[in-house]
């Protein structure tokens, strides 16, 4: 992808991401399989959209709730009784020419799918404490993540150490940004920082810094349209907890991917 805004828009584009994500009904799939042969620009949405859901699915830890916890929702879903739900015919969605309506669909689905697996047994959330918030935000930042890599406007940058080992992708959106990591280990938050760089100029601009916490895998970060100008990237662990004035430990770099 690139910053730049695209005029070879297509109105099936929207069927790529869902046929990324296999989430398409039969005449979809069918529409788009007949489709996809003679449209670049769906081909790449499909390319692009199954890299990062798989960059996403490696990098998100899993966690098995608490013994005690897992008790009590047992007890909670086998003493609660079934309600009968009647479906709800959502309207149709008009497509915008300027934009695809993927990322909002992206975000009710996540959105769908976490209110139904907390709702599942009648389990307040408050009863699941804090695990539950911290899954909670995660789904949250997967939807964000999803959201910036269906947009046309997004930067994707895989960044890579100097052997080729992968140890991240950079998503780099007009006003905000996410690291989505593979290999990078936590750091010490009390006298070490991460750094991202814009490596487009002679010398180095450090864009960001941020922190890898023990079961991480999505970070967010301070974004600018100057950020976002950058076609080349580099990434280093710091001492202190601010960015130096150059790199003093750089880990890798990575390049903008042409469309």
């Amino acid at each position: 992808m690139t910053g730049e805004r695209r005029d070879d828009w297509c109105p099936q584009e929207e069927l790529a991401v869902g046929w990324a994500m296999h989430s398409l009904e039969p005449e979809e799939e069918a529409r788009l399989r007949a489709h996809l042969p003679g449209c670049a620009r769906c081909r790449d949405t499909v390319r692009a959209t199954e890299e990062v859901t798989a960059a996403l699915g490696g990098s998100v830890r899993q966690y098995d709730p608490p013994a005690r916890l897992r008790a009590r929702l047992m007890t909670a879903v086998e003493h609660t009784p079934q309600e009968h739900v009647v479906p709800v015919m959502a309207p149709p969605i008009p497509l915008d020419r300027k934009r695809s309506t993927a990322p909002r669909l992206l975000a009710a689905a996540a959105a769908v799918v976490l209110v139904a697996g907390l709702a599942f047994g009648g389990v307040r959330i408050a009863q699941l404490g804090d695990q539950v918030a911290a899954q909670q935000q995660r789904v949250a930042l997967l939807d964000e993540a999803l959201r910036m890599a269906a947009d046309p406007s997004t930067n994707r940058a895989v960044l890579r150490s100097e052997t080729g080992d992968k140890l991240g992708v950079l998503l780099s959106g007009e006003d905000d940004a996410m690291v989505i990591e593979t290999t990078l280990a936590p750091n010490s938050a009390s006298d070490q920082v991460y750094v991202v760089w814009g490596a487009s100029t002679p010398d180095p601009v450090p864009l960001a810094t941020f922190d890898v916490e023990p079961g991480g895998g999505l970070e967010r970060l301070n974004w600018s349209r100057e950020a976002h100008k950058h076609q080349l990237f580099a990434i280093s662990l710091e001492p202190g907890r601010t960015a130096p004035a150059r790199p003093t430990n750089k880990l890798g770099s990575g390049q903008v991917e042409a469309s």
